[in-house]
């Protein structure tokens, strides 16, 4: 199946996190297909089209990350189950380092697996906390996070400690003490998003469970501080950019055994060649023919057979450009632009096809119009001005080859798309105008209106037959997104 959420990643930039998930699969296959279809609807006042926004300049906007789907395990599960298999991998690959200290490759992997599931369990827990609806459900919630957090960083912190008393030293140390202060950021980020959350919306629980909070987050800046790791001061006069830079990094390196290893190439440079080539050639036919008749009519080496030859070839040339731009747009809708190559380690696990097009507003599937949901003034007045982009996306997966990559359960791919407005928002008018005024309480108040576009986004998913369809709404002005609906 195909999951989608959306969000926005900053200012000028939506983000979409496609999941590609062969685990759902009814019927386990060689190959698993997904195709995913999303028409961007945009306004016309915007002056976005197809002579003034190429796929060059969609490509651009448009940046892509693969990596594989976290495996997914319970915070609970994590904290409490020595046999669970992200707690077995990591104590028995770290029993294994004293047997061969120098081969320390499966420990690094299931480090780093260890690393990115807690990371993964940290998140899901905080995010159940935060919807449970009553009190009691609530509360029991935020107490299990904050007593199972803890206990997942103790299981890791006690390895870490006989590493360190160990006669072990090397790259593996430092390693180990990247993924100690990853997680330890882990934690404190949840744990302090859950604590206001609590703090701003439901004060009463909040004061049953500061005590608690107190406790697990003034030991994590304790631990921190004999560690002499980096860690946020409010009143850092770099405005912690240290700490926001290293944390990034300690990123990077606890998730890049989830990254994958891609290669884009442009996926139409054969048919345009083909095609191109029969343009040329189908223009030289007409050149020659031409030629032949004007021969045979005024002869070798006269001036009104110079004349022809020369408006011939001129006609040539004009003929095989314009094949050239009739087949590029006739043919560009049944071939993608370009084709990313995925693989880990080096081993082939499947491919991803991108095309962008510029379509007529008829030709969009009646059901996508639907959903797109156009207002009556709006498809009486700019209906028919609207212009459509067409971003179409095919990956297969190879689950075989998938299941090679890591003896972790990997349920599938997540492509991360971060797609930048800052071109759509270049001709949009002042984000406010002044309307009329109001008198309020008998005193005069002059009124400001915001001016807000809207693109709409509809995504089609095709998994073994099955189709879905899901609508995203992005409100924005020329200061960036204000909202997605």
């Amino acid at each position: 199946m195909i999951e989608l959420a959306t969000k926005i990643h900053d200012k000028f930039t939506l983000e979409f996190k496609v999941g590609f998930n062969t685990e759902k699969a009814i019927k386990p296959m060689k190959y698993s297909d997904f195709v995913m279809n999303t028409w961007i609807f945009v306004p016309n006042s915007l002056d976005i089209n197809a002579t003034k926004y190429s796929k060059e300049d969609f490509y651009r906007d448009l940046k892509s990350d693969q990596r594989l789907i976290t495996p997914d395990y319970a915070l609970h599960e994590l904290a409490n189950n020595e046999q669970l298999l992200p707690n077995q991998s990591l104590t028995s690959d770290f029993n294994d380092l004293f047997i061969a200290p120098g081969d320390t490759v499966d420990l690094v992997h299931s480090l780093k697996m260890y690393c990115a599931i807690a990371k993964s369990a940290f998140r899901d827990a905080y995010r159940n906390a935060m919807v449970c609806n009553n009190t009691s459900e609530r509360l029991e919630a935020c107490q299990n996070y904050l007593q199972d957090t803890p206990k997942v960083l103790n299981r890791f912190r006690n390895l870490y400690d006989k590493l360190k008393d160990s006669a072990i030293k090397g790259k593996i140390v430092q390693d180990f003490a990247y993924a100690d202060e990853f997680l330890g950021n882990i934690l404190e980020e949840y744990t302090y998003r859950l604590r206001d959350h609590m703090h701003q919306s439901f004060p009463d629980d909040y004061n049953t469970l500061e005590t608690t909070f107190k406790e697990v987050l003034l030991a994590e800046k304790a631990y921190k501080e004999r560690q002499g790791y980096l860690a946020v001061h409010p009143d850092d006069p770099k405005g912690n950019e240290d700490f926001v830079f290293r944390a990034s990094l300690l990123k990077k390196f606890a998730e890049s055994d989830l990254y994958l290893s891609s290669s884009k190439r442009k996926n139409t440079f054969l048919v345009e060649q083909i095609l191109y080539s029969l343009a040329a050639g189908a223009a030289m036919v007409v050149a020659t023919l031409s030629s032949f008749f004007f021969q045979q009519r005024y002869g070798n080496f006269t001036l009104p057979f110079l004349i022809a030859l020369v408006i011939s070839y001129m006609f040539k040339d004009r003929l095989k450009d314009w094949l050239r731009l009739f087949f590029a747009k006739h043919v560009s809708g049944k071939v993608f632009d370009t084709r990313t190559d995925f693989r880990i380690k080096g081993q082939h696990i499947g491919w991803s096809k991108d095309s962008m097009d510029f379509i007529d507003s008829d030709k969009v599937l009646p059901e996508v119009m639907r959903l797109r949901d156009r207002l009556p003034l709006f498809d009486e007045v700019s209906g028919n001005d609207e212009k459509v982009l067409l971003f179409r996306k095919k990956v297969q997966i190879w689950p075989a080859e998938l299941a090679k990559a890591s003896p972790f359960p990997m349920k599938g791919i997540n492509d991360i798309m971060r797609f930048n407005i800052t071109e759509f928002t270049r001709k949009m008018d002042n984000p406010s105008i002044p309307l009329y005024g109001s008198w309020e309480n008998g005193t005069y108040k002059p009124v400001e209106g915001k001016k807000v576009y809207r693109l709409t986004f509809v995504i089609q998913c095709v998994f073994e037959g099955k189709t879905e369809y899901k609508r995203v709404v992005v409100r924005c002005d020329r200061d960036g997104i204000v909202a997605v609906e």
